[in-house]
């Protein structure tokens, strides 16, 4: 590993250790090492083994890959002509977001449609979320219509099947968070 991958890892390794509340020897004892080894991993002289940035990331009670990831204190602009746009002959969704941005297994689209049946019967992995920016439509989730206006929100379980029928023209956010 570089010199400056692995100061950057000693320090968020540094980091989320005060926010824990612990110090050097206390997080060594809990790791099972000497003190002198967090010393030394936390100012970028060595490179921890996997084994140990297991324990370390373990203790902390943080994943080994969110001790990896770099900061997001960035900016992120994805232009509007980066963005797919997927469309049938009643409905469009455009992909705000996609996996990987946020997280693996959340995206974010955009939908437009309507009216009419705009999603028939389906069921998708995972959990859904949606919020009605306007429009008006009938939200079929297990053979239970649920009429949404705008305002509403809805978080459901996206295994069991469900559909939507747009009354007015409808402009929702929608939130997949993937199995």
């Amino acid at each position: 590993m570089p010199k400056s991958d692995k100061q950057k890892l000693g320090r968020k390794i540094r980091e989320v250790r005060k926010d824990s509340g612990l110090s050097m020897q206390q997080l060594a004892e809990t790791v099972g090492v000497n003190y002198t080894t967090i010393y030394r991993v936390e100012t970028g002289k060595v490179s921890p083994s996997v084994v140990l940035l297991s324990d370390i990331a373990h203790h902390l009670g943080r994943s080994v890959t969110s001790l990896l990831e770099e900061d997001r204190n960035q900016i992120t602009i994805i232009r509007s002509e980066d963005q797919p746009v997927v469309a049938s002959e009643k409905m469009s969704l455009r992909l705000l977001i996609p996996k990987g941005l946020i997280s693996e297994k959340i995206s974010i689209s955009l939908g437009k449609g309507g009216p009419g049946e705009i999603i028939g019967e389906h069921q998708t992995p995972g959990h859904e979320l949606a919020y009605i920016i306007k429009g008006r439509c009938l939200f079929n989730y297990g053979g239970t219509d649920h009429e949404l206006r705008e305002g509403d929100l809805v978080y459901f379980n996206g295994n069991v099947r469900h559909a939507v029928v747009v009354q007015e023209p409808l402009e929702f956010l929608a939130i997949y968070f993937m199995n």
